[in-house]
């Protein structure tokens, strides 16, 4: 199992180097963009092997590494799905690397603690709520992405990472895109996991809903005002980035905490 996480840590550095010279030159563009296109597949694959036998059954046994391997991995295949047709490659910028950052902790935490198993009734709630945590984690990452280029368009100093980026228009557009998605998804993963809080059969699970309930009404708080107020700028971002917060909190955060606890 160690080879082929280091095999995938390899494959995403690769894939970061890629991209960056993708987005920076365009001379030759196409057959560089076919190469990172090959070499983020393969490493893509590599990933979905590596987090398979990890996970061995993604709706059994869910601790913290496996949540956190998920949650990269649906992410990772969000962007790869999309950067086809959406303006979001240079979001692998910063995706790339937190993904091998994420694979080297798998590797050197390891973890057979269980939150015990997970009947078949939450398998909706389960896929529902990670996708929408990787709408929205795409969403925080083009956030942060966009607090940076707005810091650095008031700076005097040239930066070759911000030629990189598109306008600020754009970047804005694909982050409510992407959160409008999120929340979608992410309304409907209350709906789904609201019958179980009674139950109190798996441990941390009104805690997650509580964390995502106060998520919900952050992204909502956001898009009411993007459409009635036009919200834009580090108002937005900062909304976007607390969502994700407790987001985080409540998928990663309460997980951890029950496994230390």
């Amino acid at each position: 199992m160690e080879l082929l996480g280091t095999l995938t840590i390899i494959g995403y550095t690769l894939s970061t180097l890629s991209i960056r010279y993708v987005l920076i030159d365009e001379e030759y563009s196409f057959y560089k963009k076919t190469s990172f296109d090959i070499v983020f597949f393969l490493s893509l694959l590599l990933f979905s092997v590596y987090s398979y036998s990890i996970i061995n059954n993604v709706y059994q046994k869910f601790n913290f590494i496996t949540s956190l391997q998920i949650t990269f991995l649906i992410v990772n295949y969000l962007f790869f799905l999309f950067m086809f047709s959406k303006p979001i490659k240079h979001l692998g910028l910063v995706l790339l690397p937190l993904t091998a950052i994420a694979i080297f902790i798998s590797m050197i935490y390891h973890d057979n603690a269980s939150l015990g198993l997970i009947d078949s009734d939450l398998r909706a709630h389960i896929i529902v709520s990670i996708a929408s945590y990787g709408f929205l984690g795409l969403g925080a990452i083009q956030a942060i992405l966009l607090r940076y280029q707005e810091k650095k368009l008031k700076d005097v100093s040239d930066s070759l990472f911000l030629t990189i980026l598109p306008s600020i228009e754009k970047m804005e557009k694909v982050m409510f895109d992407l959160i409008i998605f999120g929340f979608i998804l992410l309304t409907l993963s209350l709906l789904s996991g609201s019958p179980f809080v009674s139950m109190g059969e798996h441990p941390g699970l009104a805690e997650k809903i509580l964390f995502s309930i106060i998520a919900w009404i952050t992204y909502s708080y956001l898009i009411y005002r993007r459409f009635s107020k036009g919200v834009r700028g580090r108002k937005a971002t900062n909304l976007t980035l607390s969502g994700m917060f407790f987001l985080l909190v409540a998928y990663l955060g309460t997980k951890l905490f029950f496994e230390i606890y």
